[in-house]
Formats: C-alpha cells, structure tokens, sequence
C-alpha cells in the first residue's frame, strides 16, 4: 500500500484465490461457517442482485459487487491459512511494527522538513507520509492496534512481574503515537487515537496490570509533553484541537457538515435500495450538487465520497444494506468479544473491542469504505484479529 496500491490489490486477490483453492484441496472449509461471515456473503449477494438492478449504473455496480467479497474472503485466508500459526503470526507483526516504526520516521520526517525521506511534500496543512494522499493519520491510528497483541499472544514479559516495563512503555509508545497523529492535521483520527488509548488504558486497569498511582504521576508528564508540544507548534495545533472544537460546534455550517448533507440527499433519491455500490459521486453530481449555493464553502470535493461509513452505505446500498452490513459487523464483534468477556480476560477485551472500533465506528468521518486504500488496512486488521483470537482462544 506505501508503493503500490495495485500491487497491494493483486496481492489480496492473489491471496483469496490461492486460500479458495488451498480450502478446495484439502477440503478445509470451516472458516466459511462462521457466522459473520455468512452476514458478508449475504451482503455481497444483496449488492450483487437488489443493489445492482436498482443502481445509477447497474453494469458498474454489478462489476463492483463482485469484488466486494475478497475483503472477508483476505480476512479468513489470514486466519486461517497465512498466519495460522504463533510463528507465522509473530514474523507478521513484527514486519507490521517495523512498518509502523517507518512510517511514524517518515512522518515526523516530513513535518520538520516539509517533505518525507522520498521527497513528497505536504498536502497544505496536513502531513502524507510516505503516502501520495493525507491518509498517514488513518494508518497509524489503525496500525497501533495490533503491536499490542504481543502482550498476549506471546506473553513473553510476565506481565505482572513486569509491571513498571508494561507501565513505562504504554505511556511512551502512547504519547509518541498521540503526537504522530497530532502533526497529521487530521482531526478524526486525532479523536479515535484518543479514545483508542483510553480504552486500552481501561483494559489495564480492570486487568489490575497497572499501578493507579504511578498511572496517575506518568498521565500528568504525559499531558505536559503534549501541551508543551502544542504550545510550540501553534499552527498545528489550530487544525488538530480549536478548529476541530469550532467544527463540532458549528457542525452544519462546516465542510463535514455540508458533506453529509449531500449524503443524506443523495440517500433519499433511493432510501431502501441506495443508488448503487461506488455510485456516490455519479448520484452526487446529478443532483446537480456541484456549484450550489450552499455548498461553495467546500468546492466539488464535495462529491468525492461521504466521508462517513454509515452515510455510504445509506447512500450506496440503501438502508437494507446498512442494516445487512452492521448485521455482519455486529455478529463478527460479538464472536470475537464473547469468550474474552465471559473469562474477564479485559486486556485482549480491549484490543480486539479497539481493533473494530476504530475500524467500523458508524459515526466516524473518514474515505470511502470500499477503496483499497481503506479497505485494505481494515480487512487487514480485522484477519490478524481473527488469527490472533483463534490462537489464543486455543490456549
């Protein structure tokens, strides 16, 4: 996805194909009984047949449907076939946190000299990375989550032996990645790496692994880094904090705001059926959207796409389809908690409940769900997961 995002799709569908094939041969074909993703075979074949005939542009929505399913399908090949195994498993995450480690370099690269290590520069106020788009806040919002899947899948520190290590450590690996995302200048996951380390935060303190009183004195350093962080760097600190503030007060009146009024139109032109998968922009154009009055605070990126998971999916897919959609979600969310919650096993309650969070959040602000771009890191995230919980739910 750094170099290439066709290469990275390929590479999905090369996987899919090969794991089909693997569960042919040796006639393994348990992964397809999970429930959840029934739910994603029901969505794929809603879009494939309702969505398509009642689409904008049936013939595009049908070619679209068909490629829908190789996220669930990478999901379980993960799970199920490339990272079956603690070995297979602990190699991933460890070229994942290298990668992490990278891109968290190139960012910071990038901020203090105004462009990264491969010499692309800024996108105005906000930071790329090593990425040709502002996008580098979603990845390591995203990416965070799993480094701390090592706290349980390998259990190598005796965890509460190791209390000050474990203590020491989530304050500064949560400060330095708060801080990335800081510089980003993007506000949405801005929020949702705040809320993902509180969670995880809660997770250690119901795991009774940290100490109150020490989590108390490094919190306070914590926020005198940031605030003196902020008070240094008073532009980057308009976008990520006040003007996220002005924008959440005066939500209509903001671009989002004015985004999602669009979606919502475009919702209504078909609210039962949506107007076709990856049909946004097509529908938002014909609304005649473009260059209208109330939309010259924003331009025509307007029409882009809605910026909002839960909008998409009304918009493209109609309310029958968000409904299938957060059918599979939820039954995938309940799978993966359930065992974690009856064990009162918190700590891994918490990474898998962050992992989906931050993938699925309905309210949450961000690109269009269906691009490789997004789809990659979600579905990505989603089967290291999987694989992850099906390990451990074995021990």
């Amino acid at each position: 996805m750094i170099f290439s995002r066709s290469l990275a799709d390929i590479t999905i569908v090369l996987v899919g194909f090969l794991f089909l094939y693997h569960s042919y041969k040796n006639k393994k074909w348990e992964w397809a009984k999970q429930k959840w993703f029934y739910f994603a075979l029901i969505f794929s074949i809603y879009c494939l047949s309702v969505n398509s005939i009642m689409s904008i542009e049936p013939t595009e929505t049908l070619a679209y449907s068909i490629f829908f399913i190789r996220w669930p399908i990478f999901a379980m090949a993960l799970a199920y076939w490339v990272l079956n195994d603690t070995k297979s498993l602990k190699k991933f995450l460890i070229s994942l946190s290298i990668v992490l480690v990278f891109i968290i370099f190139d960012t910071w690269w990038q901020f203090l000299f105004g462009k990264d290590i491969f010499g692309i520069e800024t996108f105005g106020s906000r930071l790329t990375g090593p990425f040709t788009s502002p996008h580098v806040g979603m990845w390591l919002a995203k990416l965070a989550m799993l480094p701390p899947l090592f706290l349980i899948l390998y259990n190598k520190y005796k965890l509460k032996q190791q209390e000050n290590y474990l203590t020491y450590s989530f304050f500064i690996i949560s400060t330095i990645l708060l801080l990335s995302v800081f510089i980003t200048g993007e506000r949405m996951q801005l929020l949702l790496t705040i809320a993902s380390i509180f969670i995880l935060f809660m997770g250690f303190i119901f795991a009774k692994l940290f100490s109150f009183k020490k989590v108390t004195i490094l919190f306070l350093i914590s926020c005198i880094a940031v605030l003196t962080f902020a008070y240094f760097f008073p532009d980057t600190t308009q976008r990520a904090f006040f003007s996220t503030i002005q924008k959440i007060l005066n939500w209509r009146s903001s671009d989002y705001g004015i985004v999602w009024q669009s979606a919502y139109d475009v919702w209504m032109q078909s609210p039962i059926f949506g107007v076709g998968l990856h049909k946004y922009r097509e529908a938002c154009e014909n609304l005649g959207i473009y260059g209208s009055s109330y939309l010259t605070a924003v331009g025509p990126g307007v029409c882009f796409h809605p910026h909002n998971i839960s909008l998409q999916l009304l918009s493209e897919t109609g309310f029958v389809g968000f409904i299938l959609f957060n059918l599979m979600v939820l039954v995938l969310a309940i799978s993966s908690l359930k065992k974690h919650y009856i064990n009162k096993q918190w700590l891994y309650f918490a990474i898998v409940f962050n992992i989906i969070f931050t993938c699925f959040l309905p309210i949450a602000s961000g690109t269009s769900l269906f691009a490789n771009k997004y789809g990659a890191i979600v579905w990505l995230l989603i089967g290291v997961m999987l694989a992850t919980n099906k390990i451990y739910v074995k021990k």
